[in-house]
């Protein structure tokens, strides 16, 4: 899919202040990592992440969401009414029902007339919701619209320190379990706009995805409990992301050496490693989050793309990938033209 007609116009993110530190996670299963003879900094080695943040009580994920919101309208300095779509596209919501995107509309003070409704895409979220306000802005369908994401992990990991605490030790279960300790906490939101009315023309120029869903049983997971293979999933996440990049790459006519930087969704450290290899991209045009922000779930690649622009790392002209994978296993590049 290529894109003639759309802008990316705002971007903003906030961050919990609570800092959860790895070390502090062990000593609540020091009795599993006692019985297993695990040694403490297992889990930063075993995942690449010393910390990550948890909300205070009180916030709830549409807080987040609408914080983050607040933040891209003004950056993109776009009147609210202008946008004519928000689409919630977090793993943690505040009900079943309503949608997220409903409360979040609300306070945002969006126009009645701007449609709200949630997508859901495990860690691909954000991106598969950039691709539904894309198409509609690309159809003229809308003018502008609104992509927030807000994810918090203290619930489901104190929940798997619990859990953990009361099943018989073991190393299979707790290589199932532990990557809930890998989750952190953030919200981010993305204002996107047709070209003719953008002062920035911060092109997006196309996307691709592959899917092999036949992998839809390796990473599975509740709002307090979660279960993931970390071999299998790790082995079977390298063939979509192959054959995404090698499609992407042909649909936008780009080759490894034409893009400046690229921001991607954090898993863990052995997950950046192996995917670098695969997509044949430096490590100097990424901007890993992970080691102390851990993985933010759907928040995670526009927030690195977000805290990149913060720092100056994206210039003016630059070629710029965005990168998701989700379990399922779904893998969608996005590209854009700085």
């Amino acid at each position: 899919m290529l894109y003639n007609k759309v802008c990316i116009e705002g971007l903003g993110y906030v961050l919990p202040e609570k800092v959860v530190e790895s070390s502090w996670i062990e000593e609540q299963i020091a009795p599993v990592y006692q019985a297993l003879n695990l040694p403490i900094g297992f889990l930063e080695q075993m995942s690449g992440v010393k910390q990550r943040r948890w909300w205070e009580d009180g916030v709830e994920f549409s807080d987040a969401s609408a914080m983050a919101g607040e933040k891209a309208i003004a950056d993109a300095g776009i009147d609210r009414n202008e946008i004519g779509i928000v689409v919630n596209t977090s793993v943690c919501r505040d009900w079943i029902e309503p949608s997220t995107a409903c409360i979040v509309h609300h306070k945002l003070g969006l126009s009645p007339h701007a449609m709200n409704f949630d997508v859901g895409s495990a860690c691909l979220g954000f991106i598969e919701g950039m691709t539904v306000v894309a198409n509609m802005i690309e159809l003229g369908q809308v003018r502008a619209g609104l992509v927030v994401a807000g994810e918090g992990s203290k619930e489901i990991i104190m929940a798997t320190i619990d859990r953990m605490l009361k099943e018989p030790p073991s190393l299979q279960f707790c290589s199932e379990v532990m990557t809930a300790f890998t989750f952190g906490s953030g919200g981010v939101a993305m204002v996107m706009t047709n070209a003719s009315r953008s002062k920035k023309q911060k092109r997006l120029l196309g996307r691709y995805s592959y899917a092999s869903t036949e992998h839809h049983d390796l990473c599975v997971g509740q709002r307090t409990w979660g279960r993931i293979r970390p071999k299998e999933m790790l082995k079977a996440g390298l063939h979509p992301l192959a054959k995404g990049w090698e499609g992407f790459l042909a649909e936008l006519q780009w080759d490894v050496g034409m893009i400046d930087r690229i921001f991607t969704h954090q898993v863990s450290s052995s997950h950046r490693k192996l995917g670098g290899e695969v997509l044949g991209i430096s490590f100097e045009k990424d901007y890993p989050t992970l080691s102390f922000l851990g993985n933010i779930g759907s928040v995670s690649a526009p927030l690195c793309l977000a805290m990149g622009l913060e720092a100056g790392v994206v210039k003016e002209g630059h070629k710029v990938c965005l990168m998701g994978m989700g379990s399922g296993i779904n893998c969608t590049f996005m590209g854009m033209q700085w």
